[in-house]
């Protein structure tokens, strides 16, 4: 409005986001912020009917783990970011199917809770805490897998 010219506003957006991001703004943690919960709304709102299909598959599953149903600390989000972020994308894909995903992302990227998930889902809360137990477990067991692949090749040489 102040501009009158749309390319123009536009492109101003863009540089202002970067001078936050390249100086020590106030603004620069919760420019990231947004941008991030603004990405993952985005993606969920062009996934829902995949994530929605998913629910049924866990409505029934109960989740005998309580440490799932904790956020965690700072640093153990962070250890899971990282591993999510390791992790090669074809195989998550290929591996968790999109409510998994979809609830692996909030309750790791932007800590949401159980209730939170379902109610950004779209889902029941019942087909949350499945995939989330599916999700955390496939999770933890990554490591796992890894490291009795390497020890299996390394026998087998």
């Amino acid at each position: 409005m102040i501009i009158g010219d749309q390319a123009t506003a536009d492109q101003l957006v863009v540089q202002t986001c970067e001078l936050t991001l390249q100086r020590n703004s106030p603004f620069r943690d919760w420019l990231f912020e947004w941008a991030k919960a603004a990405t993952i709304a985005s993606a969920i709102s062009h996934g829902t009917d995949a994530i929605r299909s998913c629910e049924a598959a866990y409505k029934d599953l109960r989740c005998p783990h309580v440490e799932h149903l904790w956020r965690g600390d700072s640093e153990e989000r962070a250890l899971s970011l990282d591993l999510i972020l390791r992790t090669d994308a074809q195989t998550l894909t290929a591996e968790l199917d999109p409510l998994c995903r979809a609830v692996l992302v909030l309750r790791a990227a932007i800590r949401s809770s159980i209730q939170d998930c379902a109610l950004r889902l779209n889902v029941s809360r019942a087909a949350v805490l499945g995939a989330n137990c599916r999700a955390l477990t496939w999770l933890q067991e990554r490591p796992v897998n890894a490291v009795e692949e390497n020890h299996h090749a390394s026998r087998a040489v």
